[in-house]
């Protein structure tokens, strides 16, 4: 048993009783990123929980390179005013080939944290460099974050600050930054609230931009949390992040989203809440803390979130796909999959975001996923809507695209192999026994041989990528 209130985020050392196996290297890379493929684990295991976290952490030494061509690329996509298909089918490529899955996931988290919608803005390019400034700051210190969201041209449409004036504050951005943004419900008053939008009254955009206007910014004496001044905007956000609930605030959406949805024991984030603070709101110390820890390698974290739509598409991808130049994983193929399951990249659904945790999974939603799986399973997910798929026709898809393979990889030829390893390249750390049984059944009913063998495997893929525990991250 881990003491919620002592050792909880001392670092996690494998033992001959826990060892780093399978089990805890899909673990770090399902939360650190959005999971890994069967020759990635493989690494993973040779390569050691500290470095792999290292990795993790850093990004590999390509990272940097990488991103340049692939911002180069966003900037092609965030000039095609098609709503935003183009630039969503990029950022699902930055996800699977930026080289740095954690920075990619915390710009993933960041923006629904800072929720802003196309819907509104009905800009691309500024939605495209609103992801950059997420990115930029993914795992930085969150100061200059809020102060660069708080100038994002993006965020002032779609909070309306152009009509926040002197004379007449619009307190939607001020309400928004300390509701939402950095404090959370009932840590400030509606005099907080009215002080601020005094504070950003002013702070404006053309469009392409971030200009203030001083005519328009009411430079009068305002109290803020207790402070008197002429406050300005970025005042306001520094007074902001000195107030303790800021940390605590903070720290709780990041371990809800990062380590476990279950409500945290009393106490336990209260050493991460103060280190972050100390620490002037360090995100990547944060994040070292947290994924090393003893609490995340523990039943406590495990399978303890609801894959989004994105991470239950792309994990399932990268499990099945093997990398190969020659037959690229075609994400523009899976953006459409999932829009379809209820996240629409840069269209979260309001200023809060998406709710996640069971709220991704209904009736219309569990169907998506169901039709996904099984279109993942036989190969025809990689096949554009209109050409004909050649599965339909008797013949199997493409190796690289063919979750049966594994079987011929790994050599396994009994039912009771064939599934323990579809298990350790789709579910590391198992599944309830009662359902393996049933899956070992299934695959060796009348004993099926050849091609038939082949298209149960992928039946059996299929029915896994349903279970219960596949819906966990």
């Amino acid at each position: 048993m881990i003491d919620p209130t002592t050792d909880a985020w001392a670092p996690w050392q494998p033992t001959a009783g826990d060892p780093w196996n399978r089990k805890w290297a899909a673990h770090l890379y399902r939360r650190a990123g959005f999971g890994a493929g069967r020759e990635e684990l493989l690494e993973a295991e040779k390569r050691g929980h500290e470095a792999t976290l290292d990795l993790l952490l850093k990004g590999s030494p390509e990272a940097a390179e990488a991103l340049r061509t692939l911002l180069d690329v966003g900037i092609v996509a965030a000039a095609r005013e098609d709503g935003g298909d183009e630039l969503r089918g990029w950022w699902l490529y930055c996800m699977l080939h930026g080289q740095h899955p954690l920075r990619e996931k915390l710009t993933l988290f960041w923006h629904n944290h800072f929720a802003t919608s196309i819907a509104k803005v009905r800009g691309t390019d500024l939605m495209f460099r609103q992801n950059r400034t997420l990115r930029e700051h993914a795992l930085g210190k969150f100061g200059p974050f809020l102060q660069a969201m708080s100038r994002d041209p993006a965020m002032l449409l779609w909070l309306d600050s152009n009509s926040n004036v002197k004379g007449k504050p619009n307190e939607n951005y001020a309400r928004e930054v300390m509701e939402l943004f950095s404090l959370g419900v009932g840590n400030y008053t509606e005099k907080d609230i009215r002080e601020a939008a005094r504070a950003f009254t002013g702070w404006h955009t053309d469009g392409k931009a971030f200009r203030f206007k001083p005519d328009l910014h009411d430079g009068g004496t305002k109290t803020f949390f207790g402070k008197t001044g002429d406050w300005d905007g970025g005042d306001v956000v520094k007074i902001l992040l000195e107030q303790p609930a800021a940390a605590k605030f903070l720290v709780g959406k990041l371990y809800s989203y990062f380590v476990s949805e279950v409500a945290p024991p009393n106490g336990l984030l209260d050493p991460l809440a103060d280190s972050f603070r100390k620490s002037d709101y360090d995100v990547a110390g944060l994040m070292r803390t947290m994924l090393s820890s003893k609490w995340f390698f523990s039943e406590n974290a495990f399978r303890k979130r609801i894959k989004s739509p994105v991470e239950f598409v792309l994990g399932a991808a990268k499990a099945v796909y093997l990398e190969d130049p020659d037959s690229p994983l075609q994400q523009s193929l899976l953006t459409p999959r999932v829009t379809a399951m209820a996240q629409t990249l840069f269209a979260p659904p309001n200023v809060k975001g998406w709710p996640g945790g069971r709220a991704w999974l209904n009736t219309a939603t569990m169907l998506e996923r169901n039709n996904f799986a099984s279109a993942l399973a036989c190969g025809s997910v990689w096949n554009p809507p209109d050409v004909p798929f050649a599965v339909a026709e008797g013949v199997p898809p493409p190796k690289v695209f063919d979750p049966a393979r594994v079987i011929d990889e790994e050599k396994a030829s009994t039912p009771e192999e064939i599934v323990r390893v579809l298990l350790e390249v789709h579910l590391p750390g198992g599944i309830r026994p009662e359902a393996q049984q049933k899956l070992v059944a299934f695959v060796g009913d009348g004993k099926p041989q050849g091609r038939a063998l082949q298209d149960r495997i992928r039946e059996a893929v299929h029915a896994v990528l349903t279970m219960p525990e596949y819906q966990l991250c």
